[in-house]
């Protein structure tokens, strides 16, 4: 194929016969489009800024997923909030029954005896008690020897942070300066025992066997902190560390109400303990007293906390304020002294996610309890929030570091990090029993499917497709803006001619992408488009030919089908830049939004410019996917009507089990993607179930043997799930796998024939 003239400002390729082409005239409808910008670097920065300014957006929408009662007194208004309980529950992961027990087993060998000391009023004991199927908390209890126990306390460490450390019995643990006090006599306490960030490297059990001699037999994996790495498969199944550990404190507060149901229980700690003990008295009514000291804040900024702390659409319906409400009327206590500061860091080579804790402000902190008091004002209750500033704060008597001190020299203390390993082990077990079980799990949430007839199928799966497009993927709720097209001639060749063309979408980003037009395309004939959709840190220059740009594994899929005839537009997706969109989806998951929900916004728009294109046949509109971009073809188009037929190359396998196991060595929960997690994917839609909504639209999945996404069986296995689907629709002929020797790329012949068979029919 002769190329007339190239031109494409930011890559490079910039020839003297570019300026003819320049000057050419832009597509008919759209202005001209100016400015030497790299555009996918804009389209990325505006994305960005939009995702920034969402939590202010989301805060002023969050009234209305409140409907508060004060009209019946502190029960009534317990109760109209009840619904917002258990969202927040869902959103944590607190969502299983808990283990009953009697109460706490002493943890003792014949060699070491559970109790590791005695004051004059409590006896100190290594404990466990169990929370969830396979899975025990463990940690250190104060027992008073004054009987009966009038209270109950529950004091939880910051992470990284052990309960000896605590109480002044092993070096390290921050300052004493939040006002915590050794219980009483008559008091008990329980200081469980909370994951670190310490990081090591965590390998698959199951060695790489697909690749060369060197590789083979060796475990992967990537080095990430602790609370990470649980983090990740119990994200995908719909779980949360932060809802395991949730989950000890309440299955502590189960045995305290099964002994004496009278005893006040009090929650209480500092940095990721003041979280946890704030989200525990927030979900249990229980609960009396809640004391949460250096994490109280506005959550504007929750994407740059480390990510275990990442909650998918908390800052949708909840800020600080709002998750204090669900404590009203009983007792919280805001201590407003300095939290933690730390960098979480991402070192070369190093698959965790960055992250960081900022203390809060002080100021900030006044301004969030004052909102908390506004919200619940009508309730009459005004004691029920206090603020202790830092200035205020009353020397306790003795504090937990001085109490600790009675204990004198302990000839031994707990291995704080055999014992971190076994939480782990609990934590991540539970996970991967969910996993196991998850087959299971998401046929009983699809059971709602009608296969009487392709009609009723279609209709009775559009009650999943709104599922998905809310719940799993996300959905920017706001009106579009004008389209505004702009373009330019950056590319002729014999057979087509490439336009550079730029939309609006929302305030702040725009649509950007290739639109190769055939030359062939007589007037009022009407042609059908593909779209062209790259992977992983790929342009709208990367479906070109490899000599003008283009990446080599996509074998020119955007000039052979403009050959064929075809309208191809390529669009630029935020998966580019690296760390960039990794971030970028950690701003979009507090809003209940993902990368995901950016690029259906765009295709929206996308479509709503094609009707306005005279050439395109609105009815055929097509999409072939790569990699990352082979990922999108199963969780967008499949929810969107308005594409005709899907191919996803590069990318089908079992994807629940490469997100969520720890086993195998291509899964993402031991490598370096920290974005790749959805939450409760692995409960509702994995890679069949989302391809079953394309039907009874055609599709096509494309697996190169040796392509290290997944290994074949992974593939083949979830897509006989397919297959069967279809077949029972009596539709076996609209989908098909092709594979094929070869690796991560698009093989062109197949995709050709596929389109052909169903884009060109009569």
């Amino acid at each position: 194929m002769r190329v007339k003239q190239v031109f494409h400002v930011g890559l490079a390729l910039q020839c003297a016969a570019a300026v003819s082409v320049a000057l050419a005239q832009p597509l008919a409808g759209t202005a001209p489009l100016t400015g030497t910008n790299n555009l996918s670097d804009a389209y990325l920065s505006g994305v960005d800024r939009f995702m920034l300014t969402g939590a202010e957006r989301v805060a002023r929408e969050r009234p209305q997923y409140w409907k508060r009662d004060f009209s019946a007194g502190p029960e009534g208004y317990c109760a109209s909030v009840e619904t917002n309980r258990q969202r927040l529950a869902r959103m944590l992961g607190v969502r299983d029954a808990r283990v009953a027990f009697e109460a706490p087993e002493p943890v003792a060998t014949l060699a070491r005896p559970a109790v590791l000391g005695e004051t004059a009023t409590h006896t100190l004991v290594q404990i466990r008690w169990p929370v969830l199927d396979g899975f025990q908390a463990e940690g250190l209890l104060l027992e008073p020897k004054r009987r009966p126990v009038l209270q109950n306390v529950i004091h939880i460490p910051h992470a990284g942070v052990t309960p000896e450390q605590l109480l002044g019995l092993a070096p390290g643990g921050p300052e004493p300066g939040a006002g915590f006090a050794f219980p009483a006599p008559g008091c008990r306490m329980v200081l469980p025992a909370v994951v670190s960030r310490t990081k090591q490297k965590y390998l698959s059990a199951i060695p790489d066997s697909s690749y060369g001699k060197q590789q083979a037999a060796m475990p992967v994996g990537k080095i990430m902190p602790n609370r990470e790495f649980v983090y990740r498969p119990a994200y995908v199944m719909g779980r949360h560390i932060i809802g395991y550990e949730v989950q000890e404190v309440l299955a502590l507060v189960d045995w305290f109400r099964k002994e004496n149901g009278k005893a006040e229980v009090r929650v209480e700690g500092w940095g990721d303990g003041g979280m946890l003990a704030f989200y525990a008295g927030a979900l249990d009514t229980r609960i009396s007293g809640t004391a949460v000291a250096g994490h109280f804040d506005r959550r504007d900024n929750l994407w740059r906390e480390p990510i275990d702390r990442n909650v998918f659409g908390l800052l949708r319906e909840f800020g600080d304020a709002e998750i204090a409400t669900l404590i009203a009327p009983r007792k919280l206590t805001v201590v407003a002294v300095p939290g933690p500061v730390e960098t979480v860091t991402r070192e070369k080579g190093e698959g965790g996610a960055p992250g960081w804790l900022d203390s809060p402000d002080p100021d900030s902190v006044a301004r969030e309890v004052a909102k908390a008091r506004g919200l619940v004002k009508p309730l009459g209750k005004a004691e029920w929030l206090t603020l202790v500033r830092a200035s205020e704060i009353k020397a306790a008597a003795p504090c937990l570091h001085e109490g600790g001190k009675q204990f004198g020299r302990l000839t031994r203390l707990p291995d704080a990090e055999a014992r971190e390993k076994r939480l782990i082990a609990g934590m991540n077990g539970f996970s991967q029993q969910l996993l196991a079980i998850s087959p299971s799990t998401r046929r009983a949430f699809m059971d709602r499917l009608d296969f009487s007839s392709p009609e009723a199928y279609g209709r009775s799966a559009e009650w999943y497709r709104e599922y998905y497009r809310e719940e799993i993927m996300g959905r920017v709720h706001m009106p579009k803006l004008p389209l505004n097209p702009r373009s330019r001639v950056i590319e002729e060749t014999a057979a087509y001619v490439c336009h550079e063309v730029v939309l609006d979408v929302l305030p702040d980003f725009v649509l950007y992408g290739y639109l190769l037009m055939p030359k062939d395309l007589k007037p009022g004939e009407r042609r059908p488009v593909i779209v062209a959709q790259h992977g992983r840190g790929g342009t709208p220059r990367t479906v070109m030919r490899p000599e003008t740009g283009g990446t080599r594994t996509y074998n020119a899929i955007g000039p052979r089908l403009a050959e064929k005839g075809y309208i191809v537009f390529a669009p630029q997706n935020p998966y580019i830049f690296e760390d960039r969109y990794r971030q970028l989806q950690r701003k979009a998951n507090p809003l209940k939004l993902s990368l995901y929900s950016v690029i259906y916004a765009q295709y929206e728009q996308m479509f709503a410019w094609f009707k306005t294109l005279p050439q395109a046949d609105g009815a055929k509109v097509a999409f072939i996917g790569q990699s990352y971009g082979g990922k999108t073809a199963v969780r967008v188009p499949p929810v969107m009507p308005e594409f005709s037929l899907v191919i996803t190359t590069g990318d089908f396998n079992e994807g629940v089990t490469k997100m969520a196991s720890t086993l195998y060595p291509f899964s993402f929960a031991l490598l370096d993607e920290y974005e790749m997690f959805e939450f409760d994917l692995g409960n509702t839609f994995n890679y069949s179930d989302l391809a079953g909504l394309m039907a009874p639209r055609p599709f096509m999945a494309q697996r190169g043997h040796s392509d290290g996404v997944a290994w074949d069986e992974f593939v083949g296995y979830e897509y006989a799930l397919v297959q069967r689907l279809y077949t029972r629709l009596k539709l076996p002929g609209r989908t098909a796998i092709h594979w094929f020797d070869g690796g991560h790329e698009i093989e062109p012949v197949s995709a050709l024939a596929f389109f052909d068979r169903f884009l060109k029919a009569e």
